[in-house]
Parts: structure tokens; C-alpha cells; sequence
């Protein structure tokens, strides 16, 4: 059973890092970061079941930190030694694949699901999940909300069987056992995630006060309420920092509705911090658009413009993308906040990080986003990127409104030009189009994708 720094600390002098225990993946091919507490001022031997080696000095306070070479990726449990004086062994480690998973209630929602709130075909999914025992180790932090930042947090590290995967967050189980299926090699997901937060709660307090509206005063902080600032980051963020990375994912939104306009730059500030904290350049981050629902009513925009937000920031920081998901909901799901399509969720990331970090060619992973609007013979002209194949519907196209000078909406009706490549929009009430919109809504469903599946990201032209 994997062993968090706490019960390690009481088996040895040496005390790992969070994240550093039995059952841990380290990233491959790397100089992964491990460090820890031992007695002050001795030197820590670190040695590996694959021959790597490395020395730390503690600090007076017995502090430590080092790097140690990790091999390429293989399925073959290997051990670590730390030792300053008296060893520690940690065994069942893999090299492989590391991705962080963070945001609200949608990234934390364990594969059990929520009371009333299911993940699809969960009985399958339990099933199926021996296949990846060996192969997919997961750790779930605990919540903690410290006013100031930690330097550890419980954590175990977890294998990949029917007894246990029911812990796990469902939109890092289905990214990882995808990139198993196409890397071949062990994949290791941490969760650290807590619901109903905004971005202001895993940013630090330097950050933050930056943010003139907010009150981080110790005696605000301390009423506990759901979306105090910096706590998140203070308690599962900081204990976790520098743990060595392929990538991080992200899954968060919903709460940030009523100051959409400042998302997109707040999460900016976000990533650039996190990427500081961890030393590996600008490491990739992908995040996921928040799903339809009602909120304060169906016609109602706050949802619209967060996913705005959402795509914006991309557009903005390197190495970034966003996988849609206005397909990945129910008609009756109108009223659930936690959707139960993650699989989707889950492969739609995977791909973005197989093409766009991995390489991997022949995936069309990137959904079709607006481009330009023309007007001709009263008809609106649309192009997009990532649709060189065309699109997934010859007709029946839903989801899209035209609107003349009067700025009154309608329905549109919607073809492809010859070419397929171009989708066309009118409207008997419309003579000359001026602005277009595409689920623009809290809640409304389109259909149009392109050809691999990827669903047209919400959008509008008056803005």
C-alpha cells in the first residue's frame, strides 16, 4: 500500500516530500525533482533500482532537495532509497507519464460520481479497469485549506484496480488510460481539486492581492467561506510544487461566472505562477470549456461569456488549448451541474496533449472556432479553422441565430456552400445580416462538428 510523508516519517528519519512514496510515477526520461526532511545537516543517498544516484545536503532545519535520472518509461515496478543513515525504500514505482488535474466539483468527481449525479456506464468502466492494474496509478489530495502555505499534504498513490478506482476523478482516469492505450506505457494522474472554487482560490497571496476587489484579510479568510481566496493554492497547490510534470489539466469555471470579463486573464496569472513554481519551462496546459446548463436561466448569457473567457486565455498564453463541450450533455441534463459524459472529457484532453504535446499525427484534435463572417445576397458566410475536411452534418444543423440592424435574433437556417467548407445562415425575417451567434446561451445544444467528432466551440460576432 502506497504511504504518504506523515506514516513514512515514522518509519525513518528521512521524511519524502508529498507525492514521494510507494506506488509514485516519476516522469520518464527526466531529472525528476525529490525532496524531503532528514536529520539537520546530514547528507541524503538517494539510489534507484535502475542504477541512477543522487546526493542531497539538509539544511539546518533538514530540509532537502535534489534531481535523480529516470529511464525510459516501462511497465516494471522499480524502487528508490533515501537514506541518511537510515534507509527509507519505496517500491511499485513506474516511470512513465505524470499529468496534474485540477479545478472544481467536474475535475474532482470521482468515477463513483456524485449523490444523484452518475458517471455514464459506470459498472463498465469498473469492469474494464483491471486492464490497466500495473499501468495507471492515481493520488487524490486531501482537502486542506491553510491560511498560509503548507509544505505537505496527505497523499497516497494509488493502483489501478475495482476496489480502488472508485476514487479517482473520472476526467484524469479516461485521459490517463487513453495515453496508456496510445503510449504504451504507464501514465500516473493527481488529482488536486476541490469543488465550487473560483481561480482566485489557487493562486498565491502575492497574486492575489493584485485583485483590488478582494478582502485577504486573515479575519475574512478565516469565515470559511466555500470560495476564499489562496487557500486552495496554499493547501494543494504549494506541498506539491516542483513535483516533476509532463502537463497539467484543468477543469474549472463554473464559479468564476459573475466576473467572466477578468477570467481570462486571471487564469493567465494562474499558469504562469504554476509554471514558475515548477522550473520546466512553459509546461502544457490544457483546460476544459464548462458544459451547459440552466444557471439563472436558460436564455441567460454568464455561462456564454465565461466560455468566451475560456477560449480567449488560449489565445493568449503559449501551450495552451480547450477541448468543447457543448455536445457532451443530456436534453434532460439541463439542470445537472455535473454532467455524466466524462469519458468524453477525458479522451478529448488526451488527444490534445497526443497531438499538441506528444506529436502524434493524424488526430483531429482541436475543435472548429469562428474565423470571419462575410455578407452576400443576404446571407451570412461563416468560416472556420480546423474543419480542412469539412463538417459533420449535410443538413439539419442546429444551434445558430442571424440578426439584421434591429439586433433582434432569429433562428437561422443553415447549409454548407459546395465545398462544404463554409457554413451558410439566413433567416425569412433577416435581409441583411449583421451579426451571427452559435449557442451563445447558458443552455443551448448545437449539432455541427467537424469530421473528427470535435463540436464547433460556442461564439458571436457582436461583440
Amino acid at each position: 500500500m502506497a504511504l504518504c510523508g506523515v506514516v513514512a516519517s515514522i518509519q525513518a528519519k528521512v521524511k519524502p516530500g508529498s507525492l514521494i512514496g510507494d506506488g509514485m510515477v516519476l516522469q520518464q526520461k527526466s531529472e525528476v525533482k525529490l525532496w524531503g526532511w532528514a536529520k539537520p545537516n546530514a547528507t541524503v543517498k538517494i539510489t534507484s533500482s535502475w542504477k541512477a544516484k543522487a546526493t542531497a545536503q539538509a539544511d539546518a532545519s533538514g530540509k532537502w532537495e535534489t534531481r535523480l535520472q529516470t529511464p525510459e518509461a516501462s511497465f516494471m515496478p522499480q524502487e528508490v532509497t533515501i537514506s541518511d543513515g537510515e534507509k527509507l525504500k519505496l517500491s511499485n514505482v513506474l516511470i512513465g507519464e505524470v499529468w496534474l488535474g485540477s479545478g472544481q466539483s467536474n475535475m474532482e468527481m470521482p468515477l463513483v460520481g456524485y449523490r444523484n449525479c452518475p458517471i455514464e456506464n459506470l459498472n463498465q468502466v469498473v469492469s474494464d479497469c483491471s486492464r490497466y492494474q500495473g499501468k495507471l496509478h492515481f493520488a487524490v489530495l486531501d482537502h486542506q485549506a491553510p491560511l498560509q502555505p503548507v509544505d505537505s499534504v496527505k497523499v497516497e498513490w494509488k493502483d489501478c484496480t475495482p476496489e480502488t478506482i472508485w476514487k479517482c476523478s473520472a476526467t484524469c482516469y479516461f485521459f490517463g488510460i487513453t495515453l496508456i492505450d496510445a503510449l504504451h506505457c504507464p501514465v500516473g494522474v493527481i488529482s488536486s481539486s476541490w469543488g465550487g472554487t473560483s481561480v482566485e482560490g489557487w493562486v498565491p497571496r502575492e497574486v492575489a492581492q493584485n485583485y483590488t476587489e478582494l478582502n485577504l484579510s486573515d479575519e475574512n479568510l478565516k469565515k470559511n467561506v466555500w470560495n476564499t481566496p489562496i487557500v486552495r493554492y496554499n493547501g494543494k497547490i504549494h506541498p506539491i510544487k516542483g513535483y516533476t510534470l509532463k502537463g497539467f489539466l484543468w477543469y474549472q469555471g463554473e464559479a468564476n461566472r459573475d466576473n467572466a470579463d477578468k477570467y481570462a486573464s486571471r487564469l493567465g496569472d494562474m499558469v504562469r505562477t504554476w509554471r514558475q513554481l515548477w522550473g520546466q519551462g512553459d509546461l502544457p496546459f490544457y483546460e476544459v470549456e464548462i458544459a451547459p446548463f440552466i444557471y439563472e436561466g436558460i436564455n441567460g448569457q454568464s455561462a456564454a461569456l465565461l466560455r468566451e473567457a475560456q477560449l480567449q486565455f488560449t489565445h493568449e498564453v503559449p501551450n495552451t488549448g480547450i477541448v468543447c463541450t457543448n455536445d457532451l450533455v443530456l436534453p434532460f441534463e439541463e439542470r445537472q451541474i455535473h454532467p455524466a459524459k466524462k469519458r468524453e472529457v477525458g479522451q478529448r484532453l488526451c488527444y490534445l496533449a497526443l497531438e499538441k504535446t506528444y506529436g502524434k499525427k493524424g488526430l483531429m484534435a482541436e475543435s472548429p472556432e469562428f474565423q470571419k463572417m462575410e455578407v452576400k445576397d443576404g446571407k451570412a458566410y461563416l468560416s472556420f479553422s480546423h474543419c480542412e475536411y469539412g463538417f459533420n452534418l449535410f443538413n439539419h444543423i442546429e444551434g445558430f441565430e442571424i440578426c439584421g440592424a434591429d439586433k433582434n435574433y432569429y433562428p437561422a437556417q443553415a447549409s454548407h456552400t459546395h465545398d462544404g467548407l463554409e457554413i451558410v445562415l439566413s433567416a425569412p425575417e433577416v435581409k441583411t445580416p449583421t451579426a451571427v451567434r452559435y449557442c451563445f446561451k447558458n443552455w443551448q445544444l448545437g449539432n455541427l462538428a467537424n469530421v473528427g467528432g470535435m463540436p464547433v466551440f460556442p461564439f458571436r460576432t457582436d461583440k
